[in-house]
């Protein structure tokens, strides 16, 4: 333990501390930025939109909005400045760093860094410099920093210009108290005056004037005059210092608050009947005309957006800050009641700064339009010196905590944290639309890792950090009798937690970003055909890719189709061709080609498939290869006595199911069908298990990847499907294996009709009873 104590105390120096920051931040937020592709459709959108590929590349002059004869712009004007750092530090990255995916994400990355930087820089100066290495820790492994720095649907800039002007505001109201040589003062002084300067550009730029500056300006100003009780009447000078630099903040938050009112509101003569309904004062209506306004920078609307209720950025919060984040209510009632002034500082500082971030996020998006929320540094702060307040005392051999000793704050947060992590793994939708507001970017199934699904790690990797703050909360640093390796053990939870904390901002760039972008960005697809293709070989491309070809594929010269027969043609050819065409067109697709031979060489994309009529150098993928054929299969382990057919469209020619089931236990079954006439609906398949309690194995046909609308005479389906042979419920002995087809859902579900079937194999629901099973 003599290492860590080293560790610990090197960590209180600030040089050492800025290196490391600078280092994990580095590691995190910078490698691999070009890797993984661009997800699609909003990150591709947003690069072709704002900084298309340089070869196709043209100025775009969008013609001003035309004013109202009241002047009222209702767009925004191309030379807008507000809430532009998008577009803007997409076009910067391309054309500074690179044409390329990294190039375009190096900005946003620049501005994580920063964003670290500066919340770490606020901890060291009121805490020490540990405080700003736990400080970034625990922003690291928040995914909205983590994946605003290394995505182009990122608002990083207003988080970072939020911290910049935290961070410049504390510093010059409250400088280092030690005895400082003159060129260090001042380059104190000057690197403080840049912070602010860049946060207020960042900040505007990012956020607008509401979110981008009232709020950080506005937070600080809240705290600056009642942290003068911390400074002491002994210290003139610093009281001063606070007092000057908290005015100056407190007026220009003030200032913009007018500045906004005045352009968002005006005073009319009420109208009887006027809509929407407006507030009265002294006399007079106050109202909105949904009028731009350069400082806001965005449309405010008469009406509000009641679908953005207070729990929509509640959500927000708790899936981007996961999984620290359930800590900081904590942390900041516990440094509000510290005994250090400048803990009671930072705690007042991240009360102010996170919930004034939170009002002003819920504005926007009922008046004006979806944000990110942006104080979620604060929360990182809250925490990261409520930890290092923790160690001191486990250093000094104390066992003080929040008020009355409370050792189940470390219960409180890992079932909060286990809780939320099963929210993310349930909602997965959630989690990977997370920067892209209202609509739901779905989470690919095969995203996996280890062998377990990709969001699981989320919250194996949660509880473990969770778990290990809650063993160094239950083992107190000095109780009377205890142990010297309880204290030891204790020690070490936290420590583990904080080393898992780097793992988790590791999992969201290194396995999150990227593993998700393989199932989501077309990159992956032209990566495979990039490593296939030979002289000659034609790439054929149908659906809206974007820019995408030119992106990935710059030498590459693609024949763009706008028909799935011509599609079809090009497999036909007797040179090696490559397709890449949707998923929905994959049934189709396979019945029009029929028996001759073409292959899914990449099916990792959620939207679209690459197709070749070669599969040199390589495998077939094509789910329905075997699932849909054009010959009667002839390896079918039984079949029926006599015929059993539904409704004169589908035929049971048999199955191959296990006699004997071990309880609880999964198992694969296949079932065959000839289709007589075209099916059409959305049927399901049912598969009941009757015996002492019914268990079923219903489910879509085939996986769902052809519905059954799309099933048409002279198809052979093989249905293969795993199941589980009951539970603990379920006792032993034979069970009956009834089948059909059904629609819709209890109590509206309808069964798709027997036609024939011998009678004592089916019954009243138009189920059939194929064969028996016994479950062990």
């Amino acid at each position: 333990m003599s290492l860590l104590r080293r560790l610990s105390t090197s960590l209180g120096r600030w040089p050492v501390a800025l290196v490391v920051v600078l280092l994990l931040a580095g590691v995190v937020l910078l490698p691999g930025l070009g890797e993984s592709g661009l997800w699609e459709p909003h990150e591709r959108s947003l690069a072709d939109r704002a900084a298309p590929p340089a070869a196709v590349a043209t100025v775009q002059v969008t013609p001003a909005a035309p004013a109202a004869a009241d002047a009222c712009v209702r767009a925004a004007p191309p030379a807008a400045v507000a809430r532009s750092l998008q577009a803007r530090a997409i076009k910067l990255g391309r054309d500074t760093f690179g044409d390329a995916d990294r190039g375009r994400r190096l900005p946003f990355a620049l501005m994580g860094l920063l964003t670290v930087l500066a919340t770490a820089g606020v901890a060291r100066r009121l805490a020490g410099g540990r405080a700003g290495v736990l400080t970034c820790l625990v922003l690291l492994s928040m995914p909205l920093l983590v994946l605003q720095a290394r995505m182009l649907t990122s608002e990083i800039g207003t988080a970072c210009g939020g911290a910049l002007i935290v961070y410049a505001l504390v510093a010059l109201a409250h400088p280092a108290a030690r005895t400082r040589g003159l060129a260090l003062a001042g380059l104190d002084l000057v690197v403080s005056i840049a912070a602010l300067t860049l946060g207020l550009v960042l900040g505007f730029a990012g956020g607008g004037a509401l979110l981008g500056l009232v709020v950080p300006l506005g937070a600080f100003a809240a705290v600056g005059l009642g942290s003068l009780r911390e400074v002491g009447p002994d210290a003139p000078r610093r009281r001063l210092l606070v007092i000057t630099v908290t005015g100056l903040a407190g007026l220009a938050a003030f200032g913009l608050l007018a500045l906004l009112a005045h352009q968002l509101y005006r005073l009319t003569p009420p109208v009887p009947g006027m809509m929407p309904p407006a507030r009265e004062v002294a006399g007079h209506a106050i109202v909105t005309e949904g009028c731009w306004s350069w400082a806001l920078g965005g449309l405010w609307r008469p009406d509000e957006d009641l679908r953005m209720v207070f729990d929509s950025t509640f959500e927000q919060i708790g899936y981007g800050t996961f999984p620290w984040g359930v800590l900081a209510p904590i942390a900041v009632a516990g440094l509000l009641r510290a005994a250090e002034a400048p803990r009671r500082i930072a705690g007042a500082i991240a009360l102010a700064w996170g919930a004034g971030a939170w009002i002003a996020s819920e504005v926007f998006q009922r008046k004006v339009g979806f944000t990110l929320y942006a104080g979620f540094p604060a929360l990182a702060l809250a925490v990261g010196v409520y930890l290092d307040g923790l160690l001191a005392r486990r250093a000094r051999g104390t066992d003080e905590d929040l008020p009355g000793g409370l050792r189940l704050i470390g219960l409180f947060v890992l079932l909060a944290v286990i809780n939320l992590g099963k929210d993310m793994h349930s909602f997965a939708d959630r989690v990977t639309s997370l920067l892209i507001g209202t609509e739901q970017l779905p989470y690919p199934k095969a995203a996996t890792l280890l062998g377990l699904p990709t969001k699981a790690w989320i919250l194996v990797i949660g509880g473990l950090i969770a778990l290990g703050f809650a063993l160094a909360t239950a083992l107190p640093a000095a109780r009377p009798g205890a142990r010297p390796w309880l204290r030891q053990l204790g020690l070490t939870a936290l420590v583990s937690s904080l080393a898992l904390t780097v793992g988790m901002g590791a999992f969201w760039a290194f396995v999150w970003q990227p593993r998700i972008a393989a199932h989501v960005s077309t990159k992956a697809l032209f990566d495979t055909y990039r490593s296939l293709r030979a002289a000659g070989d034609a790439l054929v491309l149908m659906g809206d890719l974007g820019q995408a070809p030119r992106a990935y594929a710059p030498d590459a010269t693609p024949e763009l189709v706008a028909t799935r027969d011509l599609v079809v043609k090009a497999l036909q050819r007797p040179g090696r061709v490559f397709a890449i065409a949707p998923q929905t067109e994959l049934c189709t697709l396979h019945r029009e080609i029929g028996g001759k031979p073409y292959y899914v060489i990449d099916d990792r994309n959620v939207r679209h498939l690459l197709l070749s009529n070669s599969k040199a150098g390589t495998t077939d993928k094509n789910p329905l290869a075997t699932a849909i054929v054009h010959e009667e299969p002839q390896a079918i382990a039984h079949r029926p006595a006599a015929p059993v057919i539904f409704d004169r469209k589908i035929q049971l020619l048999g199955w191959d199911i296990p006699a004997r089931m071990k309880r609880g236990a999964r198992y694969q079954v296949t079932m065959y069908y000839k289709i007589l006439q075209p099916v059409g609906g959305a049927w399901k398949s049912l598969m009941h298990f009757d015996g002492g309690l019914r268990f079923n194995g219903d489910h879509d046909p085939i996986a769902g990847r052809c519905p059954t609308s799309s099933w048409q005479p002279g198809d052979y389906i093989i249905d293969r499907h795993t199941l589980r042979a009951g539970g603990g419920t379920h006792p032993g002995g034979p069970y009956d294996v009834w089948i059909g087809f059904f629609t819709g859902s209890a109590p509206n579900w309808k069964n798709m009709p027997v036609s024939e079937a011998p009678p004592p194999q089916r019954d009243t629901a138009d189920r059939v009873k194929i064969t028996s099973v016994v479950v062990e």
